[in-house]
């Protein structure tokens, strides 16, 4: 089992329970060594597992407030760390370079984590935020029956900075390889102003929660990752292409919450609201006033997500 993580000085809400355990695997198709952590699910009162897949950047230890609350809700709760961050593999020219292998790779860490750790003998339900939703939803549309519902926070479908040349980068860093491994323009190892635009906060207006994330690696130093590298965006933007495929996305017939942030800088909420006009049983959430991290939002925005996530989890 991996070793303990320091704890931050945080509040107890956003501290491991006594139930909290972690666990890695290997998987031989991708080469990659996953990192994951769990609360078991209630023995006698268990609706389900979440299976909970992270953002660019983040790490399981970041959604401890989540899982506390939907373990007393009675589900299992499961986070993995993809490859390159968290305490997965990292990418060996410089662990602090959020390299890719292919989002092919992350779908197949995924189902590696649901058939050989978790099982299916619990319904599954899936809790996905910006890049892990777009692996989320790659997901579903190869095994749209391996979940009982969805519900995603901001998920990427769309890039904001490149939503009107997605087109030209994406052939431009095929036909330049060399390029892969770098770091984006401006991009850089770890440093603790990084989550923020111009001195603004960009992920949440909540003063506490806002700073839950940097905590945890001020503690941690493993859990540090810089920015993208342009394989990185390479892939993202490919993997962005497979999601316009509206048959497939029609194929995905579970309850399905897809929520975005009023003031997001990040991901393209237009993107969102045409896929939730697409998928058969999908719901659209906007929250006014919500920067991109929902889950880390102020009380009242966060409540409204996690109220309409049950709701869709409990049909």
């Amino acid at each position: 089992m991996p070793s303990a993580l320091k704890l931050p000085d945080l509040e107890e809400r956003f501290l491991p329970p006594t139930n909290w355990q972690s666990g890695e695997f290997y998987n031989p198709k991708t080469g990659h060594n996953i990192h994951y952590s769990f609360i078991p699910a209630p023995e006698q009162t268990a609706k389900g597992i979440v299976v909970t897949l992270p953002g660019l950047s983040e790490y399981g230890e970041k959604y401890i407030e989540t899982a506390r609350q939907l373990y007393q809700q009675g589900y299992g709760f499961y986070v993995i760390d993809w490859a390159y961050q968290g305490r997965s593999t990292r990418f060996k020219q410089n662990p602090q370079k959020r390299h890719s292998d292919g989002y092919e790779a992350d779908i197949s860490d995924l189902d590696f984590l649901i058939k050989n750790i978790i099982g299916t003998s619990l319904p599954l339900y899936m809790l996905a935020h910006s890049m892990g939703g777009n692996i989320g939803l790659r997901y579903l549309m190869q095994h749209p029956d391996i979940f009982t519902a969805a519900s995603f926070s901001a998920p990427m479908l769309g890039i904001q900075d490149l939503k009107h040349i997605g087109w030209l980068v994406k052939p431009f860093l095929k036909a330049l390889p060399f390029l892969h491994e770098k770091y984006i323009p401006g991009g850089k190892d770890w440093h603790e102003s990084a989550r923020k635009s111009n001195g603004e906060d960009i992920f949440s207006h909540d003063p506490i929660r806002d700073q839950v994330h940097n905590q945890w690696c001020l503690a941690n130093p493993q859990l540090q990752i810089g920015n993208p590298t342009f394989k990185w965006i390479y892939e993202s933007l490919k993997s962005i292409s497979v999601l316009k495929d509206q048959k497939k996305l029609r194929n995905i017939t579970i309850p399905f919450l897809l929520a975005v942030a009023e003031f997001d800088v990040l991901v393209n909420n237009g993107d969102i609201e045409h896929a939730a006009k697409i998928i058969p049983d999908a719901e659209f959430l906007f929250l006014k006033g919500a920067h991109h991290e929902i889950l880390m939002e102020t009380d009242d925005i966060r409540n409204k997500f996690i109220d309409k996530t049950l709701a869709v989890f409990n049909r």
